[in-house]
C-alpha cells in the first residue's frame, strides 16, 4: 500500500495525507483519524528509512553540508594554498563541492606520524566516502595503499603512479600542437622547447611525442632539439649552452626564470625575444602562452568524485578513465606579435 491508495480511498491528496499521518497541526483531528483508520484497513505500513530522508530534506536549519576529503600527498602541508601556481586547482574544486552542497576537507598525508593505514581510519569514522588525491607538484607519488574499498577516488595532473583512478589531465599533447602552430602561423620559425624531464614524464611523454610531430611537417632547417633535463643541478648552465648553440627565435617552458636567464644573456623580451609559457597561471599570468584552465580541472574533480559517491561507485575502478581538459591560448606580453585570433577575424 502506498499513499496514493489512501488518498483514491480517503479523496484527499497525497500531500494532506502524508501530513495527517504525522499529525501536522494544520490538518484538522477528524481528518487525521479518518486517515489513519483508512491506513490501517489498508494495511500501510510506513517507510522508515524514506521517513528519515524526508526529514533531513526538511530540517534545512541543521542541514550539514557532505564531506569530500582533498589528500595533500605533497612533503608541503600548505602548498596548494600558497604557491600561485597550484593554488587554482584547490580553489576549482572548493567552488565546485560548494556549488554541490559539499565541502572540502584538507587532509596532510605526509604529516609526521601519519600512515596510510591511519589515513583510511580517519576517513572511515568521519564519513567521507569521497576523495581528490592531489599529487605532489614536484615528484610522482608512489604507491598509494588505501582502503579503496571503501571510497571513490579521483586525482588529477599525472603524479600517481599506482593505483589506477579516475584523473582530470591537461590534454598535453592539444596544448603543445596550439603552441607550437599558432607560434609558426605568427611568424616564429626556429622554436626551441625547454622542458624538465619530470614534467614530460607527467604527461606520459605527450609533449616530447607533440614536438616531435611538430617537427616532422615543418623544414629541416627550423628544428631545434628540445632541452629536456632532470633540472637537479646547473640548469640555468645548461639552458645557456642550449640556447647559444641553437639561438631560437622563441622559447616554450614551464619555467618563470626564463627571462631573468635570458636578460643575463643580454636579450630583450619581447622585443629580441619570444618567450611562451606552458601552463600561464596566477604567477604568470601577463605571459604569454596556454592556459591550463587549472580551476576547470580542480572542479572537474570534484564533480567527477561527487557523481561516483553519488551513484556508489567505490573501490578502485576497472578500467580507470583520464578525462582531458583542453588548454587556451592566452596572448600575453611576452610575444612581440598581434593577437593570432584578433588576426583572424
Amino acid at each position: 500500500m502506498s499513499l496514493g491508495d489512501i488518498a483514491a480511498k480517503t479523496g484527499l491528496s497525497r500531500t494532506a495525507v502524508s501530513y495527517a499521518l504525522r499529525d501536522h497541526p494544520g490538518i484538522p483531528i477528524d481528518t487525521r483519524e479518518r486517515v489513519k483508520k483508512a491506513a490501517g484497513k489498508l494495511g500501510y505500513i510506513p517507510d522508515a528509512r524514506m521517513a528519515l530522508r524526508m526529514e533531513r530534506v526538511r530540517d534545512t536549519k541543521t542541514r550539514a553540508s557532505v564531506p569530500i576529503a582533498w589528500l595533500n600527498m605533497d612533503k608541503a602541508q600548505d602548498i596548494w594554498e600558497k604557491k600561485l601556481f597550484l593554488h587554482p586547482y584547490i580553489e576549482g574544486a572548493r567552488d565546485r563541492c560548494t556549488e554541490m552542497g559539499y565541502r572540502l576537507d584538507e587532509f596532510w598525508v605526509r604529516e609526521p606520524g601519519m600512515t596510510m593505514r591511519r589515513m583510511s581510519e580517519i576517513l572511515y569514522h568521519r564519513g567521507i566516502q569521497g576523495v581528490i588525491v592531489a599529487p605532489s607538484a614536484f615528484y610522482s607519488a608512489g604507491h598509494i595503499r588505501l582502503q579503496w574499498k571503501n571510497i571513490a577516488a579521483v586525482s588529477f595532473d599525472k603524479g600517481i603512479l599506482a593505483p589506477r583512478i579516475h584523473r582530470v589531465v591537461p590534454d598535453y599533447f592539444y596544448n603543445i600542437l596550439l603552441t607550437l602552430k599558432i607560434l609558426r602561423r605568427s611568424g616564429y620559425r626556429r622554436i626551441g622547447v625547454l622542458l624538465q624531464q619530470q614534467t614530460d614524464r607527467k604527461s606520459t611523454h605527450l609533449y616530447s611525442a607533440g614536438i616531435l610531430y611538430f617537427h616532422s611537417v615543418i623544414p629541416k632547417a627550423e628544428r631545434i632539439p628540445p632541452l629536456i633535463d632532470l633540472m637537479k643541478s646547473d640548469f640555468q648552465k645548461k639552458f645557456v649552452a642550449w640556447f647559444t648553440k641553437h639561438r631560437p627565435d622563441v622559447v616554450v617552458c614551464h619555467h618563470s626564470e626564463v627571462i631573468e636567464w635570458l636578460a643575463g644573456l643580454g636579450y630583450r623580451v619581447p622585443q629580441e625575444l619570444g618567450v611562451v609559457h606552458l601552463g600561464i597561471e596566477d604567477d604568470v599570468k601577463d605571459w604569454a602562452g596556454i592556459r591550463q584552465r587549472k580551476r576547470d580541472i580542480g572542479a572537474s574533480a570534484a564533480e567527477l568524485v561527487i557523481s561516483l559517491v553519488q551513484n556508489y561507485r567505490f573501490g578502485l575502478p576497472d578500467p580507470s578513465q583520464d578525462t582531458l581538459i583542453q588548454g587556451q591560448w592566452h596572448h600575453g606580453k611576452t610575444l612581440l606579435i598581434p593577437n593570432p585570433h584578433a588576426s583572424r577575424r
